[in-house]
């Protein structure tokens, strides 16, 4: 189950990278062609944020796994002693 939650998180936030970046390099292609968005830079910042989020939530996953990978097991301990 916690390989489901992490793929998951990571199919997220990959997706929301995509989404971000393909439609920030639609601004830098036609950014006269989108009428609904007056401010095509305000627009751009808040892609870029996203960018930035994905991005750090992706960075945040990999330093968990690499954490949790470099962790000592935990000690058992022998029925009896």
């Amino acid at each position: 189950m916690e390989q489901k939650l992490l793929n998951a998180l990571v199919a997220h936030y990959n997706a929301n990278l995509q989404r971000a970046e393909a439609n920030l390099l639609n601004y830098f292609r036609n950014s006269a062609g989108i009428g609904e968005h007056p401010d095509v830079v305000g627009e751009m910042t808040k892609l870029i944020d996203e960018v930035g989020s994905a991005r750090g939530g992706l960075q945040v996953l990999n330093d968990m796994v690499a954490n949790q990978q470099a962790a000592p097991a935990p000690e058992t301990t022998e029925e009896g002693e």
